[in-house]
């Protein structure tokens, strides 16, 4: 029997005979199947137009179907290829005129046959490798598929892929949502591009002049994995296929058009400008998912003229008004037929918002934690855009600075922003992404003005993630000191030439604080020969007169790669319950070293009004120098991070007996060779954050950790060198099993691990 083939078949061009088909990639695919190469594929015909320059075969496929179809899919399916000279992509055509709706088939004129997707790449991209063979697996791959159900892949979107309208509409996605009033768009056309039409919701007292559209957004009915299939060239075939849907396209036009009746200049406004439709059709897949298949049509004809199509509205051809305007004609009927006038399709774009960017960045949902932000710099802008576009956080922003021109060379921000305060143009660059409201706070988050310092307090204690990127130690200390209360506390910041980002976040439990995790950043570097010149400071670059006007020498190019690998390493931390100490280095040759350590436990012990820190790494450090010299006693100098205005020390590192140090079974007499370049070299390569802080020493095996007289005494003559620089003298005892003993004095007052001696 003679399959029945769609009428477009017989209507194209004239039949040729295949060795006369002229088209390259035509020729080829005949050649394909004639050979037998092909299984199961059959050349029936082939057509061709006068000119030469489309040709289509028409081919039997045998197509691999399951027992039960999961869609009527026939054993023997009749295709069209089409072929052409101007750099089209091969397209299939399904011959048969009821062959069934699927996912991915691409839209076409009413006339033609459905249209099966069988490659999404870009032709520019498929015909590289484009071969008989491989073009041929698609399509009975594409059938196969189809009988069997799978046509959709469960990693893919819900909406099908079609091939793109000359026509773009940008829409917001508010503009979907449905409401009891719904929101009010107009369209305008890019001055650079005359295709694409970007749409915004007219906000309550704006004035719109002249907008080129009036968009009017519908939904249709709940569509299953249903949806338009062809591409209706009139308005009245539209309706026609938007009636199936649950959408009454005349009653709606006609209620609209009627609604803008007038002769003032908000209804000239309206009716002077062409309709674009934008139809949202529910589609739910198989696996549960949901989404919007986005329709969009405009017309050619203004909203006044279809209108008066309509039979709704009249010119308005009194003196009263403006001549441009339309009123509603009196008696009109109650019904109306959609008129025939011309439509074009277009695609549509929803505007980017938190959700999108959640979606393309490889989230299953939008992060919507509450996040403050300290500090609007290079790296804090940089991350805070990065982190938006993935649409990360709600935010609140810290900072008291004004954008100067020379913030230009590494800042987020634009020139149109120079003079602004940077908490107020990152927060609309923010907010533009998306949409969301920004809380901005121009304040300096140490000293914030009376008026600002409870709304900062109230953004700190609700925030469940704060961010310091002020490159202040002085902020991350204060930050460090402020009540737990759940948020996760992390900074941030570049070396000083730059080369470098530092990470150091909290864990969950809030065991390390950001001053603790300080310390052990330092003892990193003490420890780590790659990070010996880590922070050795470069000269800087003067922006104006004053003497603390200069910025270090750091190119736009490798801040934003710092600020990208923290973006990223911020959201890693976050996502783990532990502490985090990192530190990415660029190599001469642009590759990225991380270097890292494990928070260690902390001990903190309160002498007196002060307190001392230090971490088991440190403990270890002194248990292992104490063993290398067993059964002699041995010890060396202490050098921490001394803060006189919290009055506490964290002791970092204990440096090994110097040479010309004399040791016995029951006595050690510390040298000083080497020891003032030793303790110079730690403090240079600390940024001179590390400092002498103290002395330590160890007991022969089975003795006591306490002080003995020698202890005390060496103690009291540390108290009188350290007296005049306003910090106390520290000793601290190393005995049996890891034990450590702490002793603090100044000013008359001597503790030991919290107890008076």
């Amino acid at each position: 029997m003679t399959a029945v083939l769609h009428p477009w078949w017989s209507a194209f061009g004239k039949p040729v005979a295949p060795d006369a088909v002229t088209l390259d990639a035509a020729q080829a695919v005949i050649e394909y199947v004639l050979s037998g190469s092909a299984p199961a594929v059959t050349l029936v015909g082939t057509r061709q137009t006068d000119d030469g320059a489309v040709a289509a075969l028409h081919l039997e496929i045998e197509v691999e179907r399951p027992q039960d179809l999961a869609v009527p899919v026939r054993r023997m399916e009749s295709v069209a290829l089409i072929f052409g000279t101007n750099g089209m992509q091969p397209a299939v055509l399904a011959l048969r005129p009821d062959f069934p709706e699927t996912m991915h088939q691409n839209w076409t004129p009413d006339e033609m046959p459905r249209a099966l997707c069988v490659d999404d790449r870009p032709w520019a991209e498929a015909k590289l490798t484009f071969t008989p063979a491989e073009f041929m697996r698609r399509v009975q791959l594409w059938l196969a598929k189809a009988a069997r159900g799978e046509l959709h892949d469960t990693a893919q979107p819900l909406e099908p892929l079609f091939f793109h309208n000359p026509a773009k509409i940008i829409l917001p996605t508010a503009a979907l949502m449905q409401t009891n009033e719904p929101a009010e768009l107009v369209g305008h056309m890019r001055s650079e591009h005359a295709t694409i039409i970007v749409t915004e919701i007219v906000k309550h007292g704006s004035n719109k002049n002249d907008p080129m559209f009036v968009v009017i957004p519908m939904r249709a009915a709940p569509q299953g994995m249903r949806r338009l299939q062809h591409a209706p060239q009139t308005l009245d075939v539209l309706a026609q296929q938007l009636h199936a849907c649950g959408i009454d396209l005349a009653a709606e036009l006609r209620k609209r058009v009627i609604e803008w009746a007038g002769v003032d200049s908000t209804a000239v406004r309206r009716l002077q400008a062409r309709i674009a439709l934008v139809i949202a059709f529910p589609v739910a897949g198989h696996d549960g998912r949901q989404a919007d298949d986005l329709r969009a049509f405009i017309t050619h004809d203004t909203a006044g003229d279809l209108g008066i199509a309509l039979g709704a509205l009249a010119r308005n051809e009194s003196n009263v008004g403006s001549g441009s305007g339309y009123v509603r004609m009196v008696g009109m009927a109650t019904g109306a037929i959609v008129p025939t006038l011309s439509i074009e399709p277009a695609d549509v774009h929803l505007d980017f918002d938190r959700a999108a960017g959640a979606t393309i960045s490889g989230q299953t949902q939008p992060d919507t934690r509450r996040c403050v932000l300290i500090g609007a710099g290079s790296l804090g802008s940089q991350l805070a855009i990065n982190l938006a576009r993935e649409g990360r956080f709600q935010w609140t922003i810290v900072d008291e600075d004004h954008l100067m021109p020379h913030n230009l060379a590494r800042h987020a921000l634009y020139p149109i922003d120079v003079g602004r305060p940077k908490v107020v143009g990152l927060a609309h660059r923010i907010h533009a992404l998306l949409g969301d409201p920004v809380t901005l706070l121009e304040a300096d988050f140490l000293h914030p003005p009376i008026e600002l310092a409870a709304k900062l307090d109230e953004a700190i204690t609700k925030a469940d993630v704060i961010i310091d990127a002020s490159a202040s130690v002085a902020v991350s200390r204060r930050l460090a000191d402020l009540p737990r209360l759940g948020a996760r506390r992390l900074s941030v910041f570049f070396n000083p030439a730059g080369t470098a980002v530092i990470l150091l976040a909290e864990g969950r439990d809030c065991a390390h604080t950001l001053h603790d995790l300080e310390s052990q950043y330092h003892s990193l570097i003490q420890i780590n020969p790659a990070l010996a010149h880590h922070l050795q400071a470069e000269s800087g670059v003067r922006y104006s007169g004053s003497c603390r006007a200069a910025t270090n020498r750091i190119p736009a190019s490798r801040a934003a790669q710092m600020s990208a690998i923290a973006s990223q390493a911020i959201v890693d931390a976050l996502s783990g319950d532990d502490a985090v100490i990192r530190v990415w280095t660029l190599a001469d040759d642009h590759s990225v070293s991380l270097a890292e350590a494990s928070a260690l436990a902390v001990q903190k012990i309160a002498l007196g009004s002060w307190t001392v820190t230090y971490d088991e790494g440190l403990s270890g450090q002194i248990a292992a120098l104490r063993t290398e010299r067993l059964p002699h006693e041995t010890g060396g100098v202490l050098l921490g991070i001394t803060d006189t205005s919290r009055r506490s020390v964290h002791i970092v590192t204990a440096l090994p007996a110097p040479r010309g140090s004399s040791s016995s079974v029951t006595a050690f007499e510390r040298g000083v060779s080497g020891l003032a370049a030793a303790v110079k070299e730690a403090t240079e390569r600390s940024l001179h954050q590390v400092r002498y802080v103290g002395e330590w020493h160890s007991h022969p095996r089975g003795s006591s950790i306490r002080p003995s007289l020698t202890d005390i005494r060496q103690l009291c003559w540390l108290t009188d060198e350290l007296e005049s620089e306003g910090v106390p003298a520290l000793i601290a005892i190393a005995g049996d099993h890891g034990q450590l003993s702490v002793m603090l004095a100044g000013k008359g007052r001597l503790t030991t691990d919290g107890n008076a001696v």
